[in-house]
């Protein structure tokens, strides 16, 4: 009997391994797919984000990162087709937002945007989910030639 248990939670296990691969790197390699070609490849940061509590701000993962002046960078996001949750990344500094995969004037989205850096900076990048959804997401950071 617990061979036969045994036999059948293979499967699963392996099932659900593959299930978590495509939120991590799998989905990091398909994400920095799409960002044309005329780019090179920076860095990724991954976020899987619980679903945010009614009446609470929606959780979001920040990470900072060095930008030079003068470079043309291209932020993209990825998000993972197991969860409900559609990503959005948004690029700042101390001042201002200086770019979003989503418009909240028409509510669309893109999967990547531009920046033209002005200043050597240190940014932040914050990446959460649409209506606090769960989520799992890949940012992706390309250099444009």
């Amino acid at each position: 009997m617990s061979r036969i248990f045994f036999l059948l939670l293979i499967p699963f296990l392996v099932l659900s391994t593959k299930a978590l691969a495509q939120c991590n790197d799998q989905l990091v390699n398909d994400c920095a797919l799409n960002g044309g070609d005329n780019v090179t490849y920076i860095k990724d940061f991954k976020a899987k984000l619980a679903k945010g509590k009614r009446g609470s701000p929606a959780p979001t993962a920040q990470f900072s990162m060095l930008l030079n002046k003068g470079s043309h960078y291209r932020f993209g996001i990825c998000s993972a087709v197991e969860y409900e949750g559609k990503g959005v990344l948004q690029l700042y500094d101390a001042e201002r937002m200086y770019g979003s995969t989503y418009d909240f004037t028409t509510g669309k989205e893109s999967p990547y945007f531009d920046f033209l850096c002005k200043k050597t900076a240190v940014y932040q990048i914050f990446i959460y989910f649409q209506d606090g959804l769960e989520g799992c997401a890949a940012g992706i950071v390309f250099m444009v030639r």
